[in-house]
């Protein structure tokens, strides 16, 4: 810098009036001083420090007017991969359909998930991405649905202050991780659930079906460790690191992060808890209905899935990656033996089995869950909620005309499919789940003691088993639900999530709840007791996401189980002698499975 710069006047000279007493007139006096230069330089530093902050003031005033003339119900934010420009309504803010990583087309199908390419302008972030694709029904010759350009992200928030830090609750869809998205419907987060429960919600896609979770030897090639399969569980691990990098801008505390997850999506959640890759991603887990872990070895997955390959004419990975989504969608093993497409809605019958699909890789699960847990590998502990529902498999059409069954009918059906295991095994089922049990609706009574007797075997007494497990293997707090709510109607039937005029504590009933769409399920006004148990949902759930733990009087599993109506009430030993017989015989196995 210019030495001159920092020269001052020797001296400076002021000239006055001043009046002497006994003077007619005032005189000019001159009076001259020296001046420091340090006192000059130091009045310079404050006049560039004015000229500062009235520049910052204006350029706040500036960005307040470009606030101000953006369009009513619009909102900007900065991710580092861009910047988008959401909506707001209901007393909270929505950025829809934001890539979290890039189309995973050409060489990146059937690959781990890759960044995607930021673009210097602005995005509309107003509506949600395209799912992934998928095939409704599950069928060789259902309805081709969405794309493979799929894995878009979206949040929901009642505050875009980084210095909010609001707890964030990452949903995570089920669909049997086949079909459905990140956007459906009365299954999402909404605007005020977010503005209600002053909480940041996300959504994702993630890949599905054949897409997301084919394992074959030939897509090996060029795989990080050698491996196939979990593709759709590697996204899930790339939507968390999203979460991880850019959920502040958005008025979320990246540490205090909690996934949810139903059904598949409860699946989803167990995994990740198992993953190594998602170690310290998350910091609390709810699981509802998920299925009880089995887990096939890759191996064997792999020579299932040779069926698929067959089915396309394939014989290397460049043609496998050049086929159509269409192709692709008619070869997935739905209907061949091990389906994964089975129905696990009826009684089992012994030696069958649905397909896997989620696999021990060595690289996204290094080890069967149970083992891990046993043998303390590398694992995420962190409080951990697991729910079902009393009638998990009310939710799909059962065994021929179940709605007009007749209690002799039950009986007839229940030793048909249960003597395949042992002839003494139907009479203790059947005074287990006797005629005479109390129901809480005036019909259909033997079709809710025959699906809770299904539902206890595929769901909630092998997830009694799975919440015993986590509380040995965990030094968190672990907690265990079951809903026996019956609402005040039927299932509305509207769309592929309820397929079935389900009456009693079916499946998703708690998350259709939590998300605010038990109202449209029903398809009418909700009662009182509805409102209630809604309430109930909510209020566990939101207090758990808020502090990692339940209220005192939801104690900590095994000492007792949550039972959710209307209301909350603690069990010790809820369907213990009923859970015993269903273990004792060996139908721990055939539970959901992945």
């Amino acid at each position: 810098m210019n030495e001159d710069a920092f020269e001052v006047p020797e001296r400076t000279e002021y000239r006055y009036l001043v009046q002497e007493e006994g003077e007619e007139e005032p005189q000019f006096v001159r009076h001259r001083h020296y001046i420091s230069p340090l006192l000059v330089l130091s009045r310079r530093c404050i006049f560039i420090i004015c000229l500062g902050v009235l520049g910052l003031l204006s350029l706040a005033a500036y960005l307040g007017y470009i606030a101000q003339t953006l369009p009513p119900g619009l909102a900007q934010v900065t991710t580092d991969c861009g910047e988008f420009r959401g909506r707001h309504k209901d007393g909270a803010y929505s950025f829809k359909g934001m890539r979290y990583a890039a189309p995973p087309v050409g060489d990146l199908r059937w690959a781990p998930p890759a960044d995607p390419e930021c673009r210097s302008r602005l995005a509309d972030a107003g509506r949600f991405g395209s799912s992934c694709a998928q095939a409704r029904p599950l069928t060789s010759t259902g309805k081709e649905m969405g794309q493979e350009d799929c894995l878009f992200i979206n949040v929901w928030t009642p505050s875009l202050q980084p210095e909010a830090k609001l707890p964030v609750v990452v949903w995570i869809h089920g669909g049997g991780l086949m079909i459905f998205s990140g956007g459906e419907q009365g299954y999402s987060p909404t605007e005020k659930l977010s503005a209600d429960t002053g909480i940041v919600y996300v959504s994702f896609n993630y890949r599905l079906n054949a897409f997301g979770f084919l394992a074959l030897e030939l897509l090996r090639e060029g795989s990080p460790k050698n491996n196939s399969g979990n593709y759709g569980f590697m996204d899930q691990i790339a939507a968390l690191k999203w979460v991880q990098r850019n959920i502040h801008v958005f008025g979320g505390d990246p540490g205090k992060v909690t996934i949810l997850g139903q059904s598949a999506g409860g699946t989803s959640v167990r995994v990740l808890m198992m993953s190594p890759l998602a170690k310290g991603l998350f910091h609390g887990a709810v699981d509802m209905s998920g299925s009880y872990v089995r887990n096939s070895t890759l191996e064997q997955a792999e020579s299932d899935n040779l069926v698929f390959l067959r089915k396309t004419g394939c014989k290397d990975l460049t043609c496998l990656r050049g086929l159509p989504i269409k192709r692709i969608l008619e070869a997935a093993p739905f209907e061949e033996y091990p389906s994964w497409a089975a129905d696990l809605s009826d009684l089992p019958v012994r030696g069958i089995f649905a397909g896997q699909i989620v696999v021990t890789d060595g690289y996204v699960l290094e080890g069967n869950p149970f083992e891990v847990w046993e043998k303390k590998g590398d694992y995420n502990d962190v409080p951990f909620v697991i729910g079902t529902t009393e009638q998990e498999v009310d939710v799909s059409p059962h065994s021929p005309n179940i709605t007009m069954w007749t209690w002799g009918d039950y009986h007839w059906f229940v030793r048909e499919n249960l003597q395949t295991f042992s002839e003494s095994l139907p009479n203790d089922a059947l005074d287990l789940y006797p005629s005479s049990q109390p129901c809480p609706t005036t019909d259909r009574c033997p079709e809710r003691a025959y699906t809770t007797m299904v539902s206890d075997i595929r769901s909630t007494c092998p997830n009694n088993d799975l919440a015993w497990r986590a509380a040995a293997a965990l030094q968190s707090p672990v907690y265990r639900y079951v809903v026996t709510y019956t609402p005040s109607g039927p299932v509305n039937v509207s769309s592929d999530l309820l397929p079935f005029p389900s009456r009693f504590s079916f499946h998703s009933l708690d998350i259709l709840a939590f998300f605010g769409g038990l109202e449209d399920a029903l398809g009418k006004p909700l009662s009182d007791e509805d409102r209630k148990f809604q309430d109930l949902i909510t209020r566990h759930l939101v207090n758990f996401a808020k502090t990692g733990k339940m209220e005192s009087e939801w104690p900590e599993y095994p000492s007792a189980i949550a039972v959710l109506t209307d209301g909350l009430s603690v069990h010790q030993n809820y369907s213990y002698a009923r859970c015993q017989l269903w273990k004792s015989n060996g139908l721990y196995d055939y539970a959901w499975m992945n």
